[in-house]
């Protein structure tokens, strides 16, 4: 998969080079110091005000300048992650043109987390000749940088700097604190960015690879195990490959592991929402507590901005907003279905959820239903597939419509099931109850004592119509949605009637002996012997539409 990027990749780095990397590069917060040949210093500091970057010289000026020649070393000059660090931890820059040291590790009062102090300079000591990689593979791969490291001026050149590191940390330090900086401490030497790409490119050579006991040199040609999205070491060997010679899964050039490393760094600084900012045949979703882990990715053949044609959102359920019917909707375009989709279904909870952990953030049976259904609506409305979209709809959309109900949101229920059956007609998958007809039908049997058997989508639908009317009966000053759970909860239809007969007898007192159109459903309902299942989503549907719409035992028979 990365492989299958970097290709893409490959050719816009080709193209722009580190400009493509650095355009979007940001600098952290932090307190940067620019020495320059004669000693003297330019001060900056980088804060965040509600995640916007600020960045001042130390008397509170703009320098956009100074900005674009502090981002440019500051990429040159850090380590890879904290496991590859060049000395100490501490200390996260890998070249001896910069020094990048947390404030803490110098004031804190934790024994712990402060700098030793000779830290700093066996870091330099080591900048000058690479001893301490002392490995035979280090070593090898450090002959191609011999004559660097054997230049006596260089090595002058890293004295200075570090004499000057020494005699002014402690007032760098100082400052810092008078400016109420966090984070770090930073100092650039001024040096043309060519000595920083230099100096590091030492480093990268050392520690680019995962582990580089892998390492294998193969016709001048340096190979070995990619340090991007890989988790293999000695104390993680689960990935060897037990039954072969070469136990590393695969074996890269160290310019592919170079270039996979330039492509995490791009990517970690795209838009969180931007997710094919390499290219619209790519959709690439990242985790963003851990910036070089894709967890998501896929090739894009086909990109869908307009739907072939317009899906009509229609009232199926007739429902109304204060006195006003709710008129039907257009969808013309993909991004309006999705937000239809996210604020409808999903009570704008869906689309800040396509990713990680949800459980935490919502009541455990909402947050299963996204679970369940997430992949289905990412690979629609981000992948432009929609082979499982109408599937998740058929099965979801019902039990997304009973969440807002038992929560009271009786119109979003009801908003839930017109969008349900609306994409199932667009799909020609339903036959969709015409409820008009429907209640038409029923209340003229109902006033003209026709006990014919009830068809299974004529019972359920009538059981909804008498389970909201006998919770209406309640004295109780809201009626909330959680009244309906123990109608819900029913298994199959001779359940349901029993928990009808038991709410009837609850409300009895309320209801006229005299009221014959109800009277002539109840006996129809408690004539019914099917045993089909409420737990079926036709079978539910037709229960909630029952629940949800006009009730007919408040209707006149020319109101129907």
């Amino acid at each position: 998969m990365i492989y299958d990027l970097l290709e893409v990749f490959r050719e816009a780095y080709e193209e722009k080079g580190d400009k493509l990397i650095l355009d979007n590069y940001e600098l952290k917060e932090g307190f940067y110091i620019k020495v320059k040949a004669s000693g003297d210093i330019e001060s900056y500091i980088v804060k965040r005000k509600n995640r916007e970057l600020i960045f001042t010289d130390s008397v509170g000026g703009l320098n956009h300048t100074a900005y674009e020649w502090l981002k440019e070393r500051d990429y040159y000059s850090s380590y890879l992650n904290s496991n590859k660090s060049f000395y100490d931890k501490k200390i996260h820059n890998v070249n001896y043109l910069s020094m990048f040291i947390k404030i803490e590790s110098f004031i804190s009062e934790d024994p712990k987390k402060l700098i030793k102090d000779d830290a700093i300079k066996y870091q330099y000591k080591h900048l000058c000749n690479y001893k301490k990689f002392s490995k035979p593979k280090e070593r090898e791969i450090l002959e191609a940088f011999k004559e660097q490291l054997q230049d006596r001026v260089r090595r002058k050149d890293i004295i200075k700097k570090y004499r000057w590191i020494r005699d002014n940390m402690e007032a760098m330090v100082t400052l810092a604190k008078e400016h109420e900086v966090k984070n770090y401490i930073k100092i650039f030497f001024d040096e043309p960015i060519e000595r920083y790409q230099d100096e590091s490119n030492i480093y990268y050579a050392i520690k680019i690879f995962n582990d580089i006991s892998f390492s294998k040199k193969i016709e001048d040609e340096v190979f070995g195990l990619s340090d991007s999205n890989m988790g293999l070491n000695s104390k993680k060997p689960f990935l060897e490959q037990k039954t072969r010679r070469e136990k590393a899964p695969f074996l890269i050039k160290k310019e592919d592991a170079l270039l996979a490393k330039k492509f995490f760094d791009w990517l970690k600084f795209q838009k969180f929402m931007d997710k094919t900012p390499l290219s619209d045949e790519f959709f690439i979703n990242r985790d963003f507590r851990d910036k070089d882990v894709i967890i998501d990715f896929d090739h894009i053949p086909l990109k869908i901005n307009k739907l072939l044609e317009p899906i009509v959102i229609k009232n199926h359920l007739l429902i109304t907003k204060g006195k006003v019917m709710i008129e039907d909707e257009r969808i013309v375009y993909l991004n309006q279905l999705e937000d239809k989709i996210d604020e409808v279904l999903y009570n704008r909870q869906l689309k800040n959820n396509y990713y990680g952990e949800v459980y935490k953030k919502l009541d455990n049976r909402f947050a299963s239903l996204i679970y369940s259904t997430r992949d289905a609506m990412v690979n629609y409305f981000k992948k432009y597939d929609d082979r499982g979209f109408y599937v998740v709809i058929k099965k979801y959309a019902t039990y997304l419509a009973i969440e807002h109900l038992v929560r009271s949101r009786f119109l979003q229920a009801g908003l839930c099931l017109n969008l349900k059956f609306s994409l199932l007609e667009y799909k020609k998958e339903e036959n969709v109850m015409d409820i008009r007809e429907m209640q038409e039908r029923l209340n003229d049997r109902l006033l003209d004592n026709d006990y014919e058997k009830l068809s299974s989508r004529e019972y359920f639908y009538l059981c909804g119509q008498i389970a909201r009317y006998l919770i209406n009966q309640s004295e109780a000053h809201q009626k909330k949605g959680d009244m309906l759970e123990p109608y819900l909860r029913a298994n199959g239809a001779k359940k349901l009637k029993r928990v009808i007969e038991m709410e009837y007898f609850r409300y009895k007192h309320a209801i006229s002996i005299n009221f014959v159109k109800f009277n002539n459903a109840m006996s129809l309902v408690m004539a019914y012997n099917g045993a089909e299942k409420l737990s079926l989503s036709e079978n539910m549907d037709g229960f909630l539409v029952g629940a949800l719409s006009d009730n007919i035992f408040y209707m006149k028979k020319e109101e129907v």
